[in-house]
């Protein structure tokens, strides 16, 4: 297994529990907007990675551009909602359109310190 292989499948892997704290949190009535977010983004920036890795894992490249757009979108969205971005521009600025929201993402995920692809 490449680096880059490993790499993406420990994201995953990680984005996968995050999500079962957060199904757990929601259960409790505890998920705040901020846990909510960094799931948001960690999904997206993953969905990135993936789409821009479908070569090497073989993946449907359709199926990995579907996700990739709709979790950039649901990241926007809730930034939109909830004014949760930390990159340069807001979620609310009108550059962000559904064709550029992949920049969105990178975006945001450059500011914490993510790495898509």
């Amino acid at each position: 297994m490449s680096e880059d292989s490993y790499s993406l499948s420990r994201a995953t892997f990680e984005v996968r529990l995050m999500c079962d704290q957060l199904r757990l949190s929601d259960a409790a009535g505890t998920t705040t907007p901020e846990q909510e977010r960094e799931y948001r983004l960690r999904r997206a920036a993953l969905a990135q990675r993936h789409l821009a890795a479908t070569a090497i894992t073989r993946s449907d490249p359709q199926e990995a551009r579907e996700d990739a757009e709709l979790t950039a979108t649901m990241l926007w969205k809730h930034d939109t909602l909830h004014g949760g971005h930390r990159g340069p521009l807001p979620a609310t600025h009108p550059h962000w359109k559904a064709s550029n929201l992949g920049d969105y993402v990178r975006q945001e995920a450059d500011v914490a310190g993510l790495t898509p692809q």
